[in-house]
C-alpha cells in the first residue's frame, strides 16, 4: 500500500495497510479525524477510542486504491461518532424506562420502608462476606432466581449436589447471622 496525495495505492493482494503508509497516513490524518469525532460527541475519551477505531478498519482493510484517504477515513469516523450518538441515546432511554418501572413496582409509600430495606440490604451484604466465598455464591445464585442445574454450572459442581450445598449455606448464614445479633 501507498499513500500519495490523499490517495491510497496497493498493488498485490495484500490485505493489511504496510507500516510505513500507514503510520505516515496515520500521523497526517489523525489529528483531523479526532477533532471531528470530538466536536461530534463532545467526549474526549470516547472520541479517541472511535478515532483509533477508524484507523484500526484502515490498518486492517484499506479503501481500495480508486477512493480519496482523507474522504474515507472521515467517512468511517463520521459513521462510528453518529453510532455512538444513537447508542448513548437509546441506553439513556433504557436507563430512564428501568428507572421509571423500578419507581412504579417497587417503591413505598412509606420512606421507612425504604430505610429499613436498604438495612437489610446492608446487612445481608455483611453475612455474606463474612461467609465461605463458595456458600457465598452458592446463595447468591439460587436467591437471584437459578434453578439448581444453573448454579452447578457455575459453581462447577453436580446439579444433584447443590441442594445438600445449598442447605450448609443457608445454615452456615444462619449462624453468623445469630452471632451478629447476640443470639
Amino acid at each position: 500500500m501507498t499513500v500519495t496525495s490523499n490517495k491510497v495505492n496497493y498493488g498485490t493482494k495484500q490485505a493489511v495497510a504496510d507500516k510505513p503508509d500507514f503510520e505516515s497516513a496515520f500521523l497526517e490524518h489523525w489529528p483531523r479525524i479526532y477533532n471531528v469525532i470530538f466536536r461530534l460527541l463532545g467526549d474526549r475519551d470516547e472520541a479517541e477510542d472511535l478515532a483509533l477505531e477508524t484507523f484500526w478498519r484502515l490498518y486492517q482493510k484499506p479503501p481500495r486504491s480508486s477512493e480519496n484517504l482523507a474522504g474515507w477515513l472521515y467517512r468511517v469516523a463520521v459513521n462510528l461518532g453518529f453510532n455512538a450518538l444513537r447508542a448513548q441515546r437509546r441506553r439513556t432511554r433504557y436507563e430512564e424506562d428501568a428507572g421509571r418501572l423500578n419507581l412504579e413496582t417497587n417503591s413505598s409509600v412509606y420512606p421507612e420502608d425504604e430505610v429499613d430495606r436498604g438495612e437489610q440490604r446492608r446487612e445481608v451484604r455483611g453475612i455474606l462476606a463474612k461467609m465461605k466465598p463458595r456458600s457465598a455464591k452458592i446463595l447468591t445464585l439460587r436467591y437471584s432466581g437459578l434453578s439448581y442445574a444453573e448454579v452447578a454450572a457455575a459453581i462447577k459442581v453436580k446439579p444433584s449436589s447443590v441442594g445438600k450445598l445449598l442447605a450448609r449455606a443457608e445454615d452456615e448464614f444462619e449462624k453468623i447471622y445469630r452471632r451478629s445479633q447476640g443470639e
